[in-house]
């Protein structure tokens, strides 16, 4: 017997809510991660000390496992070799000697593999890095704000860490290096606790990270155009120096010889 089409109807609307649900799910998950792709200032996510301990410890593993494997093939073999010495077998003996170096060669090459490896070396992060990563952790604890603070921060953010890439390459502490570091390190941070301390100054807090904004992104325009014109000067400094080696009577009329 047919169920009646109500019932038909129903399963075909709880199956739609279940897939709908699923799609919203997904979409939710994915959301994060598209973000965080789409994101013009946020660092490469950092590889784990835990990974780097399990991949040494993969690589130990493996190389304990090739050597013991080995030396059983080995330790076989030498047990049948001999029992054909024993049984008069000079070959056997022959063959009994060089698996037994053979053996020697794998506990060699095995204590070789353990004693040259070398884990990567640990390098502290630069200041850059460091500063770009405090500004990710703002970036993190943005989300939590009101919509318009919130995107007042996230530029002022980008702002920062464009200027700090632009002043990264300086030789010396300059000014504008000085107050992007400050920023990143202190202004930033300070203004967000004092919001959380006291929300009713929002409006004070805008307007700062306007500020400490327009001043970035002066920063950063300035080194933009530092970095354009010395690379300029560079072009214009290589075309002179080549081009004059190269122009017709450059060597004072001079032909080389057998001409």
């Amino acid at each position: 017997m047919a169920p009646p089409p109500s019932s038909k109807a129903a399963r075909s609307r709880a199956v739609w809510r279940v897939a709908r649900s699923g799609v919203r799910a997904t979409t939710t998950l994915l959301r994060p991660v598209q973000g965080a792709q789409t994101d013009p200032w946020a660092l490469a996510p950092a590889r784990p000390a835990s990974g780097l301990r399990l991949r040494r410890a993969a690589g130990l593993g493996v190389l304990a496992l090739v050597t013991v494997l080995a030396l059983s093939i080995l330790g076989t073999l030498a047990m049948l070799l001999a029992i054909g010495v024993a049984s008069g077998s000079d070959v056997a003996g022959w063959l009994l000697g060089v698996t037994l170096v053979l053996a020697v060669g794998v506990l060699l090459w095995a204590r070789g593999r353990l004693m040259g490896w070398q884990p990567a070396p640990s390098t502290l992060p630069t200041e850059e890095a460091k500063d770009l990563q405090a500004l990710r952790v703002l970036h993190q604890q943005a989300r939590a704000l009101p919509r318009p603070l919130r995107a007042d921060l996230e530029r002022t953010l980008q702002a920062t860490a464009g200027a700090l890439r632009a002043t990264a390459a300086l030789p010396t502490l300059t000014r504008d290096a000085f107050d992007v570091r400050q920023a990143a390190r202190a202004d930033l941070p300070e203004l967000l606790h004092a919001y959380h301390a006291a929300p009713q100054q929002q409006p004070e807090l805008r307007a700062s990270l306007l500020v400490i904004e327009e001043r970035m992104v002066s920063i950063a325009r300035q080194g933009e155009q530092d970095a354009a014109r010395a690379a300029q000067a560079q072009r214009v400094f290589v075309q002179e120096k080549y081009a004059s080696t190269t122009a017709p009577g450059a060597d004072g009329g001079k032909t080389p010889p057998g001409r």
